[in-house]
């Protein structure tokens, strides 16, 4: 495991996102949406992969996403779609809107 290949042709910034960062990936999706990843970090400004940006959109930055902790109603929808899916997060997640397969692990 480790960096995705394009990350060791160019000299692309890895580890935490610095809050000007977040910012300038915020604007640009904001403004023209994400379409291809690979593209946003060049025209956005960024120093990092396409990977890193979308990871950092859907984990993040997206306005949508929950913050805090879980609700009664959804910790009885995990368990019970745990007990049906198996460890399937990403399909978990598509069930509670605004929460992201690595925070309902």
């Amino acid at each position: 495991m480790g960096r995705h290949s394009c990350c060791f042709k160019q000299k692309l910034r890895k580890g935490l996102w610095s809050p000007e960062e977040d910012e300038k990936l915020l604007n640009y999706i904001t403004r023209h949406g994400h379409g291809c990843w690979s593209s946003v970090p060049k025209l956005a400004g960024l120093q990092r992969c396409g990977k890193s940006c979308r990871l950092r959109w859907i984990n993040y930055l997206r306005p949508d996403l929950k913050r805090g902790a879980f609700s009664q109603d959804e910790e009885s929808l995990i368990i019970e779609l745990h007990a049906a899916l198996g460890n399937r997060w990403s399909q978990i997640a598509t069930r509670l809107p605004g929460r992201t397969d690595n925070e309902i692990k």
